[in-house]
């Protein structure tokens, strides 16, 4: 018999499903991407709603870059709560949209 956390572990990766331009989806959760206007300026990255998978209308948090770290981080919700699998699909969105844009960074740099 093996160990019990082993025979329940869940892989890190899960595929993120973009069925649409602007939409992620998890199992539980789904991203919007809200574009780089807000708060009355135009910003280079974009902005991203965290909100419940079927109910887009409740925002769980936002995703933002943070420049001092030169990625995207999670800003929370007050009173929010997230399991296992909410926290990985968040880290897994952050990580996919640092590296894209990265990416289109450096190639507005050798564009330019």
């Amino acid at each position: 018999m093996g160990n019990v956390l082993t025979q329940t572990m869940i892989p890190f990766h899960t595929a993120l499903e973009r069925p649409s331009p602007g939409w992620c989806l998890g199992t539980h959760i789904a991203f919007r991407n809200l574009g780089t206007y807000w708060a009355g300026t135009e910003h280079k990255t974009n902005r991203y709603a965290v909100v419940e998978k079927h109910n887009a209308s409740s925002q769980l948090g936002v995703i933002l870059w943070f420049a001092r770290w030169r990625k995207y981080c999670f800003y929370p919700d007050p009173n929010t709560l997230y399991e296992e699998t909410c926290m990985r699909e968040i880290s897994q969105f952050i990580v996919e949209e640092t590296v894209a844009r990265r990416a289109a960074a450096m190639k507005e740099n050798q564009d330019a």
